[in-house]
């Protein structure tokens, strides 16, 4: 125990708790605290006694048998089919030996340590329970059979630690345990060989100057109004905090940058400063990440006049790279490189455009030559970030960010009205809280505050404001802007708009080096696209649009130079709140700003620990909505709308109730009409499941949760986890999705209504190549950040973590769905009709919001795979007592025993 911090519940309690080691709940901490911390030792065969473990056979069949001395674990590894002809049972015969010279020891008891429904121990000799058994030297073993038995085969990892007590005879009488582990791996898809795990590229190494830099063939623009102020960064570099050696002066300059970010948040007083130091805080780190992967002795590929480069990990945002960032590369150890600008970044490899030919051609001639690469960080973002900090401030509406719940009695008048027949969209004139969010947005009821569109999923969030900029732009004369943090989004709105707006009227702005292979050809006609090229057109051009879309960091080039009347932010949760002021930043007093979004899904992601405790991370959106003025839910400043129009009341179930209070309402007629809803898809998959003889069908449900205990891996030199037999079962559940007969042919399952959601890439790798050797290349899969916005009919979720101590990594890189309430949330939403969910349900079930979800699925009998004995109380005792029986330390040594 240290202070209030129990190092073994690893949780905060009242310094004047004295009796928290009393708890039920520290005793089994406690247990397991001890029983990991000892356990490693107790593997050996020792003290003249040994323990043999053999699989039994059957029918003479060949095992795939393997024994881990070192770590005590004793695994069969088999496929479902060889499982189903074992009659789904397997048995362990455990014999124990005394093979000392000339003393008796004693068996005192065989335990399995933990209650698993799917294992049995089974004293064949009846000697053991309330009684003891004496072995002599040279005796026959004496022996216990573990059997494992399941009703289905499950691909999946099932363990039981076993332990052996023992006493010697004579004298003064000694204890000591041995323990084993036994494990039936189920798995159909023999693994595929590991990538030979090669030396990492990433070297963290600096470039020894000078180097010699040979600029791009196309100008890039490096802005540089807001570079780190050098007297200041060797305090950001350390996060603001103090260190040795600092001199009287350095330690007087500390406290004033301390000062401009008193009291620790953004106010209105210290909103311009706050915000430029936290930004340069988050580049410092952002800048120490993208050196920690320069690499050396790589090569590189020519693709025309791009080069490509592998990175491992991009795809998880280890090095954080996006396209319009920079890259430096030279034949290893010159002193002359070539810069040149990432103009696509893939799953795997980034594209490099710009080079200068000498270098393109070189590799031409010398494929295989190594090189040194070192990215270097496009500070254009922060830049305009910046830029749009100052602008707001400098045009007084600040102010705006900071609502006072005195607005909130301010008597507002009406002026405008929509009669049913001009609504653009008719659905709205049915949808209570959609029309009043139009009308509200149109009368400008927040007036010297932003009006928020409280969006959850499925809710009609981005109808809704395209409603409201179509009934401006007809029944007033303001000028609109309409920004998102991504182009998709932009794109999606664009589209929208674009069915009730001329192109003399509506502009969507792309950058110069936008990729147009990704360009969606619906809208190309209202972009700035001429002759080939995306031309970049100047404020005066697009102030003549009625309404502009582009992206918040492309408005940011406009600054001072175009002033719309209403700024509409998409998305809003999203972005930084220095990020939404290079398009807020446009606008005067007394203009009109809504936001649109859901704090409850992913917001922005910060490299920097200490910009993310100044509130870096969180949206201006959210902020907002912890205000009392937005917490009231007065109408006049914000609506939240509550007609999910995606989702299967029963898969809206849970995250209604964790996130929403209960108050969205499922309206899918198309989600409850689909028959898929009413069946359970594990029961269909081939060989899984054994029918009985007057069974009916288990009944189907929305939601499916496939319990599968296995073990994550990593790859070769990737970051990334993967999970061999949750791949697996998703090509199972594909397999059979698309199998299923239906009525109709409307309710058939196509490849193009599933997507698949993994948190980690390496997992979508897999999953996406045994999809397609199976021939289902039409199946989508990617991380929640590709899903977020998105829906499917069918969404399978491939938790991948088996391993509970490995989620402190996932919180360290911002991954995975455990522990994270805002990711879990987003994969949890995008499904229609049917959500199967596959994981560990003892890892999930460490997660109150997972086991809550487990929960749902048991109580609806929709859980399926592996049994799960959720530690109630009761378990949690029992494993306690078991765990008591048996001895960590040795007492004839009185210390740890020896390996």
């Amino acid at each position: 125990m240290d202070g209030r911090h129990c190092i073994v519940c690893n949780l905060e309690h009242d310094e004047d708790d004295i009796y928290h080691n009393g708890t039920p709940a520290h005793r089994f901490n406690f247990t397991l605290f001890e029983w990991n911390r000892y356990k490693k030792a107790l593997v050996n065969n020792r003290h003249g006694v040994e323990v043999d473990i053999q699989p039994v056979q059957v029918n003479g069949f060949t095992y795939n048998y393997t024994v881990d001395p070192k770590k005590g674990k004793h695994t069969i590894k088999i496929t479902s089919e060889n499982l189903r002809c074992h009659n789904n049972n397997l048995e362990f015969l455990c014999a124990v030996v005394n093979k000392r010279k000339n003393s008796n020891v004693i068996l005192t008891s065989a335990i399995l340590l933990h209650p698993y429904k799917l294992w049995s121990l089974t004293d064949l000799q009846n000697n053991l329970g309330d009684s003891f058994v004496e072995l002599e030297p040279g005796a026959p073993p004496y022996k216990v059979l573990v059997k494992f038995a399941t009703e289905r085969p499950v691909v999946g990892s099932y363990k039981i630690p076993v332990s052996f007590n023992f006493q010697t005879v004579g004298g003064n009488v000694d204890t000591f345990t041995i323990a084993r582990a036994l494990i039936v791996s189920v798995e159909d898809i023999p693994p595929a060989e590991e990538e030979a795990a090669a030396k990492s590229p990433f070297t963290n190494n600096d470039w020894l100057e000078p180097i010699e830099i040979i600029p791009p063939t196309q100008n890039q623009r490096n802005i540089c109004m807001y570079p780190i102020p050098l007297d200041m960064y060797p305090f950001l570099k350390m996060g603001l905090r103090d260190f040795g050696g600092l001199t009287q002066e350095m330690q007087n300059h500390l406290r004033h940058i301390r000062a401009q970010l008193d009291p620790s948040h953004v106010t209105v007083g210290n909103y311009r400063m706050f915000w430029h130091i936290v930004l340069w805080l988050e580049e410092v780190a952002q800048v120490l990440m993208l050196k920690r992967y320069n690499m050396e002795n790589v090569t590189m590929a020519v693709n025309g006049e791009l080069l490509e480069l592998e990175v491992p990990g991009l795809a998880e945002k280890r090095p954080s790279v996006i396209a319009g960032d920079m890259i430096e590369v030279r034949v290893h150890e010159d002193h002359r490189a070539y810069r040149g600008v990432i103009k696509r970044v893939n799953d795997k490899t980034v594209d490099i455009g710009y080079v200068n030919n000498e270098l393109v051609d070189y590799i031409k001639s010398n494929p295989k030559i190594e090189l040194d690469v070192r990215f270097v960080m496009n500070r254009l973002p922060l830049e305009r970030m910046h830029q749009g900090v100052d602008q707001t401030v400098m045009n007084g509406i600040v102010p705006y960010f900071f609502p006072d719940y005195s607005l909130s009695r301010r008597i507002v008048s009406s002026t405008k009205t929509i009669r049913e027949t001009e609504f653009f969209n008719n659905t709205i004139v049915a949808n209570k809280e959609q029309k009043m969010a139009v009308l509200n947005i149109l009368n400008g009821t927040s007036m010297s505050a932003p009006y928020v569109v409280f969006g959850p999923p499925g809710t009609g969030k981005t109808v809704t404001i395209v409603e409201a900029i179509l009934q401006i732009k007809k029944k007033t004369n303001k000028k609109i802007l309409v920004c998102a943090p991504a182009n998709a989004a932009c794109d999606m709105l664009t589209e929208k708009l674009m069915m009730h707006c001329t192109r003399r009227e509506l502009i969507r702005i792309m950058s110069e080096n936008v990729d147009k292979q990704n360009m969606n050809e619906l809208i190309l006609g209202y972009t700035n696209y001429q002759n080939g090229e995306f031309l970049k057109p100047t404020a005066e051009e697009i102030s003549e649009y009625r309404i502009v879309v582009t992206t918040l960091i492309l408005i940011g080039r406009y600054s001072r130079k175009y002033h719309p009347d209403v700024v509409f932010i998409d998305e809003a949760a999203q972005p930084y709140e220095p990020e939404a002021c290079c398009a807020l930043g446009m606008i005067e007093k007394g203009k009109q700003i809504v936001l649109a979004g859901d704090p409850k899904q992913l917001g922005p992601s910060v490299a920097s620990r200490v910009s993310g405790r100044y509130g870096l991370g969180v949206s201006l959106l959210e902020r907002l909505m912890n205000l009392e003025l937005y917490r009231t839910l007065n109408p006049n400043f914000i609506t939240m709308l509550k007609q999910n129009f995606r989702s299967h009341r029963t898969i809206l179930t849970l995250p209604n109730k964790l996130f929403y209070d209960d108050q969205l309402q499922a309206v899918s007629t198309r989600a409850h009409s689909d028959q898929l809803a009413a069946i359970c898809v594990f029961e269909k998959i081939p060989g899984l499941c054994k029918k009985k003889k007057n069974k009916l069908p288990r009944p189907g449900q929305a939601v499916e949760f496939c319990s599968i205990i296995s073990q994550e891996c990593r790859q070769g030199r990737s970051p990334s986890y993967f999970n061999y037999k949750e791949t697996q079962m998703v090509l199972k559940y594909v397999q059979t999705l698309t199998q299923l007969g239906f009525d109709s042919e409307e309710h058939k399952v196509l490849p193009e209504h599933i997507g698949v959601v993994t948190p980690y890439i390496r997992q979508v790798y897999n999953i996406r190549e045994q999809l397609r050797k199976n021939n289902f290349a039409g199946i989508e899969v990617g991380t929640t950040e590709t899903f977020q916005g998105r829906e499917k009919r069918i969404i399978i979720i491939s938790t991948v973590r088996a391993k509970d101590n490995l989620l402190a990594y996932d919180r360290k890189y911002n991954l995975g769905f455990v522990k994270n309430e805002k990711r879990f949330n987003v994969a949890l939403t995008r499904a229609m009709s049917k959500l199967i969910v596959i994981g560990c349900p003892h890892v999930l079930g460490t997660d109150d919001k997972w086991e809550q979800y487990i929960c749902h699925c048991e109580e609806l009998d929709s859980f399926c795979g592996a049994p799960y004995a959720r530690r109630t109380q009761d378990v949690k005792d029992e494993i306690v007592n078991r765990l008591g029986r048996i001895r960590l330390l040795d007492t004839q040594y009185k210390k740890q025993p020896q390996n």
